[in-house]
């Protein structure tokens, strides 16, 4: 006698969906070995895997370090005027701050 098919769903209960993931996450990467997977378990961790090696692992770091990239850029203007002594110096923060205000007037 075979296996039924079972209806793919969301599984509401996150205790339930927690077993489930443990039960079945190596079975799904056991028959995934022509298609590439991103699989985030209840807990937000990620598990990936890729018949063509480590090409799938570099894109989630890829996509993190670029993530962190811009927020340090986000962060990084905190100009400390008390080192400003030279007026090409102080026009330069200007435009910066100038260009960043019309950047926000266009998401407006």
């Amino acid at each position: 006698m075979g296996r039924k098919r079972l209806l793919i769903k969301r599984i509401d209960n996150p205790c339930s969906r927690q077993i489930a993931y443990s039960k079945r996450g190596k079975g799904i990467l056991k028959k995934a070995t022509d298609v590439a997977l991103l699989i985030f378990s209840p807990t937000g961790r990620l598990t990936s895997y890729s018949h063509k090696g480590r090409a799938l692992e570099r894109k989630p770091c890829e996509l993190n370090r670029k993530k962190y990239e811009a927020q340090e850029k986000m962060w990084s203007y905190s100009p400390d005027v008390s080192n400003i002594y030279l007026i090409a110096e102080a026009q330069h923060h200007q435009q910066f701050v100038t260009k960043a205000i019309q950047r926000i007037e266009k998401l407006k």
